[in-house]
């Protein structure tokens, strides 16, 4: 919200978008209470930032992975693969584990990524950064000081503070000496352990999540034609296939874009997607007016780019008078990309899953819910998530330029009849993910709610 206030001020920023007054409150009660400027814990920071190379797209064999800024902070990164050779100095791209990723360019929405934050785990490890995201490098990786200073930068203060250091007019970019000097204010000994062991925790437990989740999808080579089937589609490439079946549209993306998966599968499989799925369990929300407001009115309401996001930002709505089938997230059903376009790394045809925590959060229309029956949750989601999956969920797409998924052509896909023990399998995996994500986010709001409620308050009296 606009803000009016006075600050002493110095010849390095004459805009008041460059003050905040929870950092000159911070500077002012340096005397009484422990405070340390953020360089002083960090070993660099943004040595690769803003700079240029070259990107030249190639095999996953012979090429690193690219991550742009919604990448980083995707609970499943899925990058660019390019070629090293053009990139000079990629060892400062490379991401390591405890490092801090800063969303370093964008605009200044109240929900946008711009000023935000993620401590990389193994998920990210070994991918690059682009030129547009700031990688922070503690002194001390891991440490309890170096997790309190990520979980002050996580909170609403430190995201307003990050964003004070900004400079630009549309696309805002980050002053690097303005960040090495943010103030990162200090609780107690006590206080800085207990949100560097709730840090620490979130970081294993999201590794966690994606074992499970890797756990999973290699079950499915279990299945009869599975490894077959994924080895026809698994690499995206312009091809010609031969088709004998009806012709339920004349879109040849719809029989060309898996390869020959689609008619093998449907072939070597007698199930299909509509066997598993609850009557009118396939749809899409319904439009509505966004309305801001503030908690404890209205409803946290996720945008598509929110769902596949490891740590989502939901926008404070006021709840529609739809019912709650249409509007809420509903535990182990299927929320897919429902809308955009064919690039590799884009969402659209992807699929997530929502745990017990997501309850009574609001999904955003562009999302296709499919509510498969319980039993066969489990099995829908590593599928239908798998690369197979993802190749023949957008074998249904049509439209011009925003896709969307036909409900006829998803239903008609081919589902595998799996056995007990297998299906077993799969929903221990499947839930253990789900409860390893929800765990990981719910000790990162911990952290961050000691930062907000414990520590800052006796920094802003």
């Amino acid at each position: 919200m606009p803000a009016a206030f006075f600050a002493e001020v110095q010849p390095t920023a004459l805009r008041a978008l460059n003050y905040a007054p929870e950092v000159e409150r911070f500077k002012a009660a340096r005397a009484r209470h422990r405070c340390v400027p953020l360089g002083s814990l960090v070993r660099d920071m943004g040595t690769a930032y803003r700079r240029i190379f070259q990107r030249v797209e190639c095999d996953p064999d012979a090429g690193v992975e690219l991550l742009g800024q919604s990448d980083m902070f995707s609970a499943e990164p899925v990058g660019r693969w390019i070629r090293p050779d053009g990139i000079r100095g990629i060892d400062d791209q490379l991401i390591m584990p405890w490092q801090v990723l800063f969303a370093g360019v964008g605009t200044l929405g109240e929900n946008e990524l711009f000023g935000r934050c993620i401590l990389a785990d193994g998920r990210l490890k070994g991918r690059i950064i682009g030129s547009d995201a700031v990688a922070l490098n503690f002194a001390e990786p891991g440490s309890a000081l170096a997790c309190f200073a990520y979980a002050f930068l996580c909170s609403r203060t430190g995201i307003r503070a990050v964003r004070a250091t900004g400079y630009g007019t549309k696309l805002m970019s980050l002053r690097l000496d303005f960040l090495r000097n943010l103030p990162i204010p200090l609780g107690t000994d006590e206080q800085i352990e207990r949100v560097g062991h709730l840090i620490r925790m979130t970081v294993g437990q999201r590794e966690t999540y994606a074992r499970h989740l890797s756990e999973a999808r290699a079950l499915l080579s279990k299945i009869d034609g599975f490894t077959e089937a994924q080895a026809m589609c698994e690499h995206r490439e312009a091809r010609c296939v031969r088709w004998d079946g009806p012709l339920t549209t004349f879109t040849a993306w719809t029989y060309a874009s898996a390869g020959e998966a689609l008619s093998y599968l449907a072939g070597r499989w007698s199930g299909r997607l509509s066997d598993v799925i609850e009557d009118d369990g396939i749809f899409n929300g319904n439009r509505f007016a966004r309305t801001s407001c503030d908690h404890p009115h209205g409803i946290d309401l996720l945008s598509q780019r929110d769902v596949f996001l490891i740590r989502p930002s939901p926008r404070r709505v006021t709840r529609p008078s739809f019912s709650d089938r249409v509007l809420l997230a509903r535990p182990f059903t299927l929320l897919v990309g429902g809308a955009g376009t064919l690039g590799e790394g884009e969402l659209f045809g992807r699929v997530e899953m929502p745990g017990e925590d997501w309850a009574g959060l609001g999904i955003s229309q562009h999302l296709l819910r499919i509510f498969p029956r319980r039993e066969h949750a489990a099995l829908a989601f590593a599928f239908l998530s798998s690369i197979v999956g993802f190749r023949l969920l957008r074998s249904t797409a049509v439209g011009t330029k925003i896709l969307s998924l036909r409900p006829d052509l998803l239903r008609a896909l081919p589902f595998p009849d799996v056995t007990t023990k297998l299906t077993a399998s799969l929903e221990n995996s499947v839930k253990a993910a789900l409860e390893a994500r929800a765990s990981a986010a719910s000790a990162e709001r911990e952290a961050v709610r000691v930062i907000e409620e414990e520590v800052l308050p006796a920094w802003l009296v």
